[in-house]
C-alpha cells in the first residue's frame, strides 16, 4: 500500500510539474522568443547583428547596363526620327559595403559613413569595359539646362563656347570612362570660371560613379536608430548629411526609412520604406506577394505606379514638384534629381521606363520594360531578415530645346528624356545564413509544439497517478468487508 501511495504521488507530482511548465512556456514562448531576438538584433558593438551590418558577408553584385544610341547620323542629318537605343551589358562588379567612423550616440542612434568598393568581374559580364558607348553628352545637356532661362544673347555666346570643344551634343567613350574612370572635358574646367554660368561641379571629370569607388564620404553621413529604446525603429534613419530633411519640400523631404540592411520584425505590415541617398529621398514599396527563398517563407514588397509620381496620380507625391507645378513638373514615373546631382538634368525611373507615363517611352525606340525590371525587396516577417533584394533604377537625362544653344537642339523633339544607363544591385541570402534562419524559425514554430507535447505528457502522468490512487482506494474498500465477515463468523461459532 505504501509503495502504491508513493508511486501515485510521484506520477502526480511529475505530471503536475510538466503541466505547469508546459502551459507557462506555451503562454510565454512568443514573448521569450521576441526578447531573445531583440537581444540579438538591437545594434550594439557586441550584438550578433553588428558584424552582419557593419560589413555584409553575403556576396553582392552591381550590374550596369549601358544604352548606346544607334542612329546618331540620322539625328544629325535632321531626320525626324525617334532616338533608338541598344542595351549593352551587363557589366558586373562585385560590391562590398563597410560602415566606418562609427560613433555610438546616447540617444540610441549610431553615426557612420558607408564605404562602398567595386571590383570588376569580367567572367560574369557580357562585354568588356573597353566597349564604346555613344550617347548624350551630359556636360552639354547640363550647361543648356542651367542656361534655359537666360537671355538668348548670352546663350548664343555659350553655344559658341561649347562648339569650341564639341562638334555636336553626342559623346563616345568606353564603359570604364562612363562609369568609374571619368571623361575629361575642358568645358567643366572653363565653365566654372564664367560668372553667368552657375555650375558647381566639384569634379574634374564626368563619370556616373567617378571618385565613388572606395570613397568614405560620397554616400554621406548617416545617423541610424539602433532599436535600443524602441525596437520597432531598428535600422530607421534619423538624419542624413547632418539634417533630418533633404532638398524636396513637404513630406517628400523627410529623412525616413531603412538603408536596407536592418529591419525590425515587420509582421506583415502593408508597406516598407527605403531611403536612397543616390536620389536624396525615400521610396515606399507596398506589399506585393508571398515568396519562398531558400525554403524560407517571406513577403515581397515591390514598387508600384506611386513610385516617382509627382502628384499627377497620387496627391501626396505633389511635393516632388514645385509649388506652381511649372514646365519642369514632367508627367509621372520620373523623379527629377537635378538638385541632387549638381544641376544636371537627371531624372530617375525604373529600368526601361517601366511604369512611367507613356509620354516618355513614346519618344524612344529600343526599350523593353518587363515586370522583372521592378524594384523588389523580400523580408522574413517574424525576424525582419532580408531574404532577397533587387534594387534597380535607371538614370536619364532631360534634353530640352534651349533658345540660342543650337548644339543642344539636335533632337527632333524639344522635350526628350534620354535613357543613359540602368543598374541592378542584387543580394540573395546564401545557404549558410539561410540554414541559421531556418533553425531560428524552427525554434519559434516547433518549440510550442514541444511544450504542448510536454503538457500532454504531464496530463497523462497526472491521470495515471490519479488512477493508481483510485485503484488503491477501491482495493482497500473491497478488502474491508471480507475481514469483517470473517470476524463475525468466528464469533458466532464460538
Amino acid at each position: 500500500m505504501v509503495a502504491l501511495r508513493v508511486k501515485s504521488g510521484l506520477f502526480m507530482g511529475f505530471g503536475g510539474a510538466l503541466v505547469v511548465v508546459g502551459a507557462v512556456m506555451v503562454a510565454y514562448w512568443d514573448s521569450i522568443f521576441m526578447a531573445q531576438l531583440r537581444r540579438m538584433m538591437v545594434l550594439s558593438p557586441t550584438s550578433m547583428s553588428f558584424g552582419l551590418w557593419r560589413e555584409i558577408p553575403i556576396p553582392m553584385y552591381l550590374e550596369c547596363f549601358m544604352f548606346n544610341i544607334s542612329n546618331i547620323d540620322d539625328i544629325l542629318a535632321g531626320k525626324n526620327v525617334s532616338i533608338n537605343v541598344v542595351q549593352m551589358g551587363p557589366y558586373v562588379f562585385r560590391e562590398s559595403h563597410t560602415k566606418v567612423n562609427l560613433t555610438w550616440n546616447p540617444n540610441s542612434t549610431v553615426t557612420f559613413y558607408n564605404k562602398r568598393v567595386w571590383h570588376y568581374e569580367p567572367e560574369m559580364s557580357n562585354g568588356s569595359l573597353s566597349d564604346m558607348v555613344t550617347t548624350i553628352n551630359p556636360v552639354i545637356a547640363t550647361v543648356a539646362h542651367v542656361m534655359r532661362y537666360e537671355r538668348v544673347a548670352f546663350n548664343v555666346f555659350v553655344d559658341s563656347f561649347l562648339r569650341m570643344f564639341h562638334d555636336n551634343m553626342f559623346l563616345t567613350a568606353n564603359v570604364s570612362q562612363w562609369l568609374f574612370d571619368g571623361i575629361d572635358d575642358r568645358v567643366i574646367d572653363i565653365a566654372e570660371k564664367i560668372p553667368f554660368i552657375t555650375i558647381n561641379i566639384p569634379y574634374d571629370k564626368f563619370g556616373w560613379f567617378y571618385t565613388r569607388n572606395g570613397s568614405l564620404e560620397f554616400d554621406g553621413i548617416f545617423v541610424m536608430n539602433t532599436g535600443a529604446e524602441d525596437f520597432s525603429q531598428l535600422g530607421n534613419l534619423e538624419m542624413w548629411q547632418h539634417s533630418n530633411r533633404t532638398l524636396y519640400r513637404g513630406e517628400c523631404g523627410e529623412v525616413r526609412g531603412s538603408t536596407g540592411e536592418l529591419w525590425a520584425p515587420e509582421l506583415g505590415q502593408p508597406e516598407v520604406t527605403i531611403f536612397a541617398p543616390d536620389i536624396c529621398t525615400y521610396m515606399i514599396l507596398p506589399k506585393d506577394k508571398s515568396v519562398t527563398v531558400q525554403n524560407i517563407e517571406g513577403v515581397q514588397y515591390a514598387a508600384n505606379s506611386s513610385l516617382f509620381d509627382n502628384g499627377h496620380n497620387y496627391p501626396h507625391t505633389a511635393c516632388y514638384c514645385a509649388m506652381n507645378r511649372d514646365r519642369n513638373c514632367l508627367p509621372s514615373g520620373a523623379l527629377n534629381v537635378s538638385a541632387c546631382r549638381f544641376g544636371a538634368p537627371a531624372f530617375v525611373t525604373l529600368p526601361h521606363m517601366l511604369n512611367t507615363d507613356p509620354y516618355y517611352p513614346s519618344k524612344i525606340s529600343g526599350l523593353h520594360p518587363m515586370p522583372e525590371h521592378n524594384f523588389r525587396l523580400a523580408l522574413e516577417m517574424f525576424t525582419g531578415m532580408p531574404l532577397a533584394v533587387t534594387a534597380q533604377l535607371q538614370i536619364n537625362l532631360l534634353v530640352r530645346h534651349v533658345a540660342g544653344i543650337t548644339i543642344n537642339n539636335a533632337l527632333p523633339d524639344g522635350d526628350t528624356l534620354v535613357p543613359m544607363f540602368w543598374f541592378r544591385q542584387e543580394l540573395v541570402m546564401d545557404e549558410m545564413y539561410a540554414s541559421s534562419a531556418r533553425f531560428a524559425l524552427r525554434l519559434k514554430n516547433w518549440m510550442p509544439v514541444g511544450f504542448y507535447v510536454l503538457t500532454g505528457i504531464g496530463v497523462l502522468l497526472l491521470l495515471w497517478g490519479v488512477i493508481i490512487l483510485i485503484r488503491k482506494i477501491l482495493r482497500s474498500q473491497d478488502s474491508t468487508p471480507i475481514l469483517e465477515d470473517s470476524s463475525s463468523s468466528e464469533t458466532s461459532q464460538q
